[in-house]
């Protein structure tokens, strides 16, 4: 549809690109082409990697690349420069992130090695085992449904359980259960805030999202647990049994908690030993004392 009215296709892959096959080019049906893919390398596995742009030459030629420096023009005059006719030299000012980019393609090319048709299918019995005993708490809601062939997904779940903020359920997982989990509305505020409009107007009324209490913020918001090609059907039993858990004690963890100055819920009384847990001078005098 956007070809057929002269507009381009730009996907972010961000979400995809590690838990789905990708083609950007069908031979058979142009119309199909994708003209820009980006994704990010820290979502791909590769944490400090760079993120990626794969478009088309044409379309990028007729555009003044984002960014200028060293590497990205031909001349430089008293008032103009000229940028490089060749790629990736125009589109990649100053001294690129090196270590990063092949560590990224190292990533790319064991994944392709394994195949992502094989990585989907481990991924998604993961996923509908997670699916299926979540559909069984009728305290939980699954946004989208419980149903992965009805709407297929990337190896995510957002949900919430009713009655409990998502701010709250994502603190417990986290101080209680060592599950790390993502909350509020993932970068996709409109998307959510429509998906939950039947539940947030019965708490709220009619809804002004331009004015937004702190209140409404902690309810208008899901939990998301995501699945990656190391999770097990022992994570999703861990899971399981933590939400549970919370909603069993639902009373008991809400008394532990606090809502501090920018809305979110921390515990009373535990607070994590980041020195402890990780210290730069500890590792390095460790290391050095090693060699």
């Amino acid at each position: 549809m956007a070809h057929k009215y002269g507009a381009l296709l730009l996907v972010d892959g961000a979400q995809s690109v590690a838990h789905l096959s990708t083609k950007m080019f069908h031979a058979d049906d142009p119309d199909a082409n994708i003209d820009a893919l980006v994704f990010s390398g820290h979502k791909t596995y590769t944490p400090g990697s760079p993120g990626v742009v794969i478009a088309r030459k044409d379309q990028l030629i007729q555009i003044e690349p984002e960014e200028v420096g060293g590497g990205m023009v031909s001349r430089v005059l008293e008032d103009r420069y000229m940028v490089k006719d060749e790629f990736p030299d125009r589109e990649e000012a100053g001294t690129p992130n090196i270590p990063g980019a092949i560590a990224l393609a190292t990533t790319i090319e064991i994944l392709d090695r394994i195949g992502m048709h094989t990585l989907m299918e481990e991924e998604d019995k993961v996923l509908d085992g997670a699916l299926k005993a979540m559909s069984l708490i009728p305290e939980i809601v699954v946004y989208g449904g419980a149903d992965a062939k009805a709407c297929p997904r990337a190896a995510s779940i957002s949900f919430n359980i009713r009655g409990l903020d998502h701010g709250l359920v994502a603190a417990v997982l986290n101080d209680y259960f060592n599950i790390a989990v993502r909350n509020q509305c993932f970068c996709a505020h409109p998307y959510v805030k429509e998906m939950m409009s039947d539940e947030l107007s019965k708490d709220f009324g009619e809804i002004d999202f331009g004015n937004m209490s702190a209140e409404f913020m902690r309810k208008a918001g899901m939990v998301r647990a995501s699945f990656g090609l190391y999770s097990t059907e022992a994570d999703v039993a861990a899971l399981i049994i933590a939400l549970q858990d919370i909603i069993d004690h639902a009373e008991e963890y809400l008394k532990e908690y606090e809502i501090n100055e920018d809305n979110d819920y921390i515990h009373k009384t535990y607070r994590p030993d980041h020195q402890s847990l990780f210290n730069i001078n500890d590792e390095i005098d460790q290391y050095l004392r090693g060699k």
